[in-house]
């Protein structure tokens, strides 16, 4: 279970589960992440890092300066075992242990949803950029077509299908993050741009969004 001192929002164990289980791809993950345009010489954080499947991804793709952040001591265990030369650190996002206008980029995969507020992390991560950095993230999308895969994902049908079976336990055990982020997801938004982040390009992607924000801190 993560480690509740900078788990604020109780993120659960099936949440934990869903980082090792789910969307294992790498050909996927490498396509969703080539739409950010990180470059090979940025200093990138990945910001809740999971079991470090993001930062090997990352650096297969040439991105060396690599740093990775997660709340769970276990799947830090995981990506520390996975990306041996590589360094990560348990902290929260809202609470980051770097200097100021320390990154190029900040790296965000599938962790937005889990916060009950943005605002803290926000500031964070504005804090430890450099001006003109930027803010990648990949998120969920409130579409009509979420609606039913998780729907499905969560009916009787699912248990004839192993891989909806397995996203329908993991939408479960987050379900409360994911309906607050759905609905507030504009509200997400209008908080970037309250403060300072503009928007550099954003696309949806099935269920997801995939976008990239700079920020300017003059």
């Amino acid at each position: 279970m993560a480690n509740t001192n900078v788990n604020k929002w109780g993120q659960s164990h099936h949440w934990e589960e869903a980082c090792i289980k789910t969307r294992r791809n790498l050909n996927e993950r490498k396509r969703r992440i080539s739409f950010l345009e990180i470059g090979r010489k940025d200093r990138v954080l990945d910001l809740g890092c999971g079991d470090g499947l993001n930062v090997k991804v990352l650096r297969k793709m040439g991105i060396r300066d690599v740093i990775g952040i997660d709340i769970s001591p276990e799947l830090l265990s995981i990506a520390r075992k996975e990306n041996r030369d590589n360094k990560f650190y348990l902290a929260s996002a809202e609470k980051l242990p770097f200097k100021a206008n320390y990154f190029d980029v900040v790296f965000v995969d599938s962790v937005f949803h889990h916060f009950m507020k943005y605002d803290r992390a926000i500031e964070e991560i504005k804090r430890v950029l450099k001006n003109g950095g930027k803010l990648c993230f990949i998120e969920p999308h409130r579409s009509i077509l979420r609606s039913f895969y998780d729907f499905i994902s969560t009916s009787f049908v699912a248990n004839f299908m192993p891989s909806l079976k397995r996203r329908g336990k993991s939408y479960l055990g987050e379900i409360r993050f994911m309906k607050h982020w759905l609905s507030t997801e504009e509200i997400f938004y209008k908080t970037l741009s309250k403060m300072g982040f503009r928007e550099k390009t954003k696309r949806s992607d099935v269920l997801s969004i995939i976008a990239t924000y700079e920020v300017s801190k003059k």
